[in-house]
């Protein structure tokens, strides 16, 4: 009952809940809660589910519905804007930069990626699971 009541007002108080459930955290990944939002946001843009000139979500809505820190959402998109992935525009909030560039796999790139995910599948990991194991592997070997 708790959980759908809920979720209605989430959903009345959120003015894009689509684009809010585009992003979850996981506390336990070991990966700090910033950088997980920051590398959804890009794979988002990415994947085209957010376009070039999109509003995100307001800080406090967003931090209410990943129920984290607003301090934590303000730093990865401070992060993002510092990239110029995201743009801040007074009055209206973070927008969706130009990108400047599309990465499209290679066919050898999209054949590796799809051997390792049918591989970690088999070995009964979730997505979830591949996901968070890939973002621990980019947070480890970061170029200094």
């Amino acid at each position: 009952m708790y959980y759908c009541i809920n979720t209605l007002i989430l959903k009345a108080i959120l003015k894009t809940p689509e684009l809010n459930q585009l992003f979850s955290v996981n506390p336990g990944s070991g990966v700090p809660l910033y950088r997980q939002l920051i590398d959804q946001i890009k794979q988002s843009i990415r994947m085209d589910l957010i376009h070039p000139g999109e509003k995100l979500p307001s800080v406090r809505s967003l931090a209410a519905q990943l129920q984290i820190n607003p301090m934590t959402i303000s730093k990865a998109f401070a992060q993002l804007e510092i990239e110029e992935v995201l743009i801040r525009k007074r009055g209206v909030g973070m927008l969706v930069a130009k990108q400047s560039h599309k990465i499209q796999p290679s066919k050898a790139m999209n054949q590796s990626l799809k051997h390792f995910i049918e591989t970690a599948h088999n070995e009964k990991f979730t997505d979830e699971d591949i996901s968070t194991l890939v973002q621990q592997y980019l947070s480890i070997n970061k170029d200094p």
